[in-house]
């Protein structure tokens, strides 16, 4: 069973694909079931999300999702606030954030738990910027080892 919280984050990001796939907002809310106060709190998040990004790419052509603001994104008020007053100005800043292995991860800064990193992970990995290795055999030949090829060595 998932959190109210859970829950409305799986909302979103489905109603985020049904969007881009050219759903409108009335079939989204029949779709998935939701009340005419939770379709615009969906309505709501996104339109922000692609104001941030339309404003942006007007203002920097060539920007990139690295480049987009903390502030406009759809993570919840309260943690794009504490983001932002940690310093983290765009998305790039987070994954760079989470890709410097010297530094603990997002849950050790102060009111922000496992919930809300959770949050920043997910968001970072719907814009493929959440850092992982690219190299499928390396990683499974880290995994298992006794796979490798020893000409490679």
């Amino acid at each position: 069973m998932l959190s109210r919280s859970q829950q409305a984050t799986l909302n979103l990001e489905e109603a985020r694909a049904l969007r881009a796939s050219g759903c409108t907002y009335r079939q989204i809310g029949r779709q998935l079931e939701l009340s005419s106060g939770q379709l615009g709190h969906i309505r709501r998040t996104l339109s922000r999300e692609k104001a941030g990004s339309t404003r942006l790419l007007r203002a920097v052509p060539d920007a990139t999702d690295r480049d987009l603001p903390v502030s406009r994104s759809v993570l919840p008020s309260g943690l794009r606030r504490q983001l932002a007053a940690a310093g983290y100005r765009t998305l790039g800043d987070l994954a760079d954030r989470l890709s410097d292995p010297d530094l603990p991860g997002l849950e050790a800064m102060p009111g922000i738990g496992p919930h809300k990193a959770a949050l920043v992970k997910r968001l970072l990995d719907h814009y493929a910027l959440l850092p992982g290795t690219n190299d499928l055999r390396g990683a499974i030949e880290a995994l298992f080892p006794d796979l490798a090829d020893p000409r490679d060595t």
